[in-house]
């Protein structure tokens, strides 16, 4: 399992925005439909997807900056894997995948929302609260771009959802 930091742009969505959608997401919905491109996620062949969508995104926004590497990031998600939303560095919410990005992806109405590129439907993001998780994860200070590996506080944020998911279903 591995944990996830995923940065929410206010000036395109919100938190509460992927939560009523139940999705994790990013931008970029001027690349397309980005599902032919999933088996070389499911396997491994990075270069070649980076390569792809790295040439998608020079057509469709007249460079290339990080949507290659955020959305390789973002298909890579597996099931178990946790995500925490974050909005500049105001840790928001968490969500457990229950099904790998690959195997869930969707390009979900570009027309309505920019953050069309999304997996995992249908997650539940829960609102993240110290009084009940005991901490909040420190976000990077500059936040991330897209999606990033939750590295310093990755295990103490897996055992707090595992408390809380086991509280969950106590009787």
């Amino acid at each position: 399992m591995a944990t996830w930091w995923l940065a929410i742009d206010r000036q395109y969505t919100s938190y509460d925005e992927l939560k009523h959608r139940k999705m994790v997401a990013q931008g970029w919905p001027d690349l397309g439909n980005l599902l032919t491109l999933c088996p070389l996620v499911q396997g491994g062949e990075r270069n070649a997807f980076i390569d792809a969508v790295g040439a998608l995104e020079r057509i469709a926004y007249g460079n290339s900056s990080h949507a290659a590497r955020v959305t390789w990031d973002l298909l890579s998600m597996k099931a178990g894997d946790l995500v925490v939303g974050i909005e500049g560095t105001s840790v928001k919410g968490i969500c457990e995948l229950r099904v790998n990005g690959w195997e869930s992806y969707r390009y979900q109405s570009p027309e309505a929302y920019n953050h069309a590129q999304t997996i995992g439907f249908p997650v539940d993001w829960v609102d993240w609260n110290p009084q009940v998780f005991g901490f909040t994860p420190t976000a990077p200070a500059q936040s991330v771009q897209g999606v990033a590996g939750l590295q310093n506080e990755s295990q103490r944020v897996a055992d707090v959802w595992s408390n809380y998911q086991n509280t969950r279903r106590a009787p």
